[in-house]
């Protein structure tokens, strides 16, 4: 941080996409187990140092140019008779930026729960793996669109104000509790829509509780 430039903790999260309060546990040492990998890649892309030097102290301290992007957590499944390489994304549990109703907040993942997604779909998309996240449906308001228990993927890299999709859905924190809703520009203001057109699930408007966690990208759900 101090070679970057990078005053305190609060600027290195907004430049590297990694919550605050993470950034303390690590700088404290703090937890049962270290950073996720993809965790330190950010950060070291961040303080334009080597990931592997960051990691483990190994190699040259300056980031070489062919240091890649998060690519998130590589791993082998074997779906179908050609196999296949897969990213393994975390699905969670809770996922509260800092700054929500003025409190600091975190990701947390469900123990050993990951879904695999093919990484050539990843590529086609043009996604960064290491901002994908899975997150479980709660609630109706989304039917029929999505049913409770629906897995969907979000994209925690598309969230900028600037960069919203009228009528895209997002996974949203609102008035505390995250939730996926449609983003509706009318009028020159936001709002929070549902699918489910039943009157106790009116639009609202995005005001000061509402944070952006991600885009929706994809949507796993089981028709059985």
């Amino acid at each position: 941080m101090q070679a970057a430039g990078i005053v305190s903790q609060s600027a290195l999260a907004r430049s590297s996409g990694i919550p605050q309060p993470t950034i303390n546990r690590i700088l404290k040492g703090s937890g049962k187990k270290g950073p996720e990998t993809n965790t330190l890649i950010q950060l070291a892309q961040a303080c334009n140092v080597s990931a592997q030097w960051l990691m483990d102290g190994t190699g040259p301290m300056d980031r070489a140019v062919t240091d890649e992007e998060p690519q998130g957590e590589l791993i082998k499944v074997s779906v179908d008779d050609q196999g296949g390489e897969f990213v393994g994304v975390r699905m969670v549990a809770r996922y509260i930026h800092a700054g929500v109703n003025g409190h600091d907040g975190d990701i947390e993942f469900e123990d050993d729960t990951m879904l695999s997604l093919r990484r050539s779909w990843i590529t086609e998309k043009g996604l960064p793996a290491g901002a994908l996240v899975a997150i479980r449906v709660i609630g109706d308001s989304m039917y029929p669109t999505l049913k409770k228990g629906n897995v969907v993927i979000v994209n925690t890299a598309d969230r900028e104000k600037h960069k919203l999709i009228d009528g895209a859905m997002y996974a949203v924190n609102h008035n505390g509790k995250p939730c996926v809703k449609r983003l509706e520009l009318t009028g020159g203001a936001w709002f929070l829509a549902s699918d489910n057109k039943l009157p106790e699930f009116r639009t609202r408007p995005v005001d000061e509780t509402t944070e952006v966690i991600g885009r929706v990208v994809r949507m796993e759900a089981d028709f059985i």
